[in-house]
């Protein structure tokens, strides 16, 4: 009602304002009235109507999930395509709930709209699915396994998802445009989607940004959630059975709106689209290279044996336990950034690295890892190791730390970027 008075009080004024030049005071003054009726109808219209019965309530939650449709043009050709019997190759890259944790892989929203989108835009078998989801996965770590994980799989769409588990600083930001930035290169579309916490962490603010930025396709569960929390329509044990992630009715909620985009975007007008040539970070990761013993052969082995026992991370190097030697692992990289990829617990016989890291021939940094942390679960932690503002020639020795020379330390993987 102030919102509604202020509107009336201002038009009266223009209109007193006006008066001055030449009107009477009856008119004015019917006038006035009429005019702050009129003003009081907009407010009213302009006022959002809430929901009535549970249908349409969830109707609003599924459109409220809807942050942007971004620029048309890229999704609608591959989508056309897929129409036309051409492949279609859908990528999900994310964390656990991408991954489909509590719900199981047929369940999760990642398969769930992947069976949507081939249901309505596919011919056949036309349209192939890959679930690049791995639990504990952060952007910073999603960067360094995006060629084998997803652009290895020559991918038309891909879903990034990792609002939940990025924080704030500038690393994850950085990575995160570097994914979005390495995957619009490639000629893929792009869809990024928010998440949050039962405490309401989510990256969505500067994610949001970059997706506008990009003018990317947006879908956030966690706004349409708290919609429906605010007005006391659900609750977070409705959509989860712990503080991250979707129950099995969740994964169908965001699977929902996720076909809603699909559902609608055909129908919106398509623009040329110009992609930034700057970029709004300083994307150290874009171009990461992941070395593994599949494709990687260190300049010496020392005391170190292949073969890595952490899911989706069975191609690194372990230091066995007991082996009485401490002889390093040796890499050799050239670029301007490197990373360590290692196995992380929160207990266990695991032992410290020692980490000594060379550029051009000079001492960069000794370093030592601990790989026992209260966060760990036998997940695959990262650890940017090496910076520099040009590429040098980098030599990385990894031995155990004193005292530490019989125990268990897993090298799951190194990558540097240029």
């Amino acid at each position: 009602m102030i919102y509604k008075r202020m509107i009336a009080a201002v038009v009266s004024a223009a209109l007193a304002a006006g008066c001055l030049s030449g009107c009477s005071g009856g008119k004015t003054e019917d006038t006035a009235s009429k005019t702050e009726s009129a003003a009081e109808q907009t407010a009213e219209s302009q006022a959002e109507k809430l929901p009535e019965t549970d249908e349409e309530w969830h109707d609003a939650m599924i459109a409220k999930s809807l942050t942007s449709y971004g620029n048309v043009t890229k999704m609608q050709e591959k989508l056309a395509a897929a129409q036309n019997g051409e492949q279609l190759n859908i990528s999900y890259l994310g964390g656990s709930i991408t991954e489909g944790l509590t719900a199981g892989p047929d369940k999760c929203w990642a398969k769930l709209t992947y069976e949507h989108i081939a249901e309505k835009f596919g011919t056949g078998d036309n349209v192939a699915y890959n679930n690049a989801g791995i639990s504990g996965t952060p952007s910073k770590l999603g960067i360094l396994r995006l060629q084998r994980d997803v652009l290895s799989t020559d991918p038309d769409i891909c879903f990034v998802e990792f609002a939940v588990n990025d924080g704030m600083e500038a690393d994850y930001q950085s990575a995160y445009e570097s994914i979005i930035r390495t995957l619009i290169e490639n000629d893929v579309a792009v869809v990024l989607v928010f998440a949050r916490t039962e405490e309401g962490h989510t990256c969505q603010d500067y994610m949001q940004k970059q997706g506008e930025y990009y003018g990317l396709p947006m879908i956030s569960y966690s706004d349409a959630l708290v919609y429906m929390f605010d007005n006391g329509k659900m609750t977070w044990q409705d959509f989860s059975d712990d503080q991250s992630h979707p129950n099995e009715y969740g994964h169908t909620l965001v699977a929902e709106m996720v076909d809603n985009y699909f559902d609608t975007v055909m129908d919106q007008t398509a623009e040329e689209y110009l992609y930034p040539t700057i970029a709004m970070t300083e994307t150290r990761e874009y171009g990461a290279k992941l070395c593994e013993n599949t494709d990687t052969e260190p300049d010496s082995m020392g005391s170190w044996k292949t073969g890595t026992e952490v899911a989706k991370f069975t191609n690194g190097w372990a230091h066995p336990r007991e082996t009485g030697k401490n002889e390093p692992l040796i890499f050799k990289f050239s670029g301007k950034s490197v990373y360590l990829l290692y196995e992380e617990v929160n207990q266990g016989e695991l032992g410290k690295a020692h980490i000594k890291i060379t550029a051009d021939g000079e001492l960069y940094d000794e370093i030592e890892i601990d790989p026992i942390t209260p966060g760990g679960w036998g997940n695959c932690q990262t650890q940017r190791i090496a910076l520099s503002g040009k590429v040098k020639d980098y030599e990385i020795k990894i031995s155990m730390a004193e005292g530490d020379e019989d125990k268990y330390f897993a090298v799951l993987g190194l990558a540097y970027a240029e």
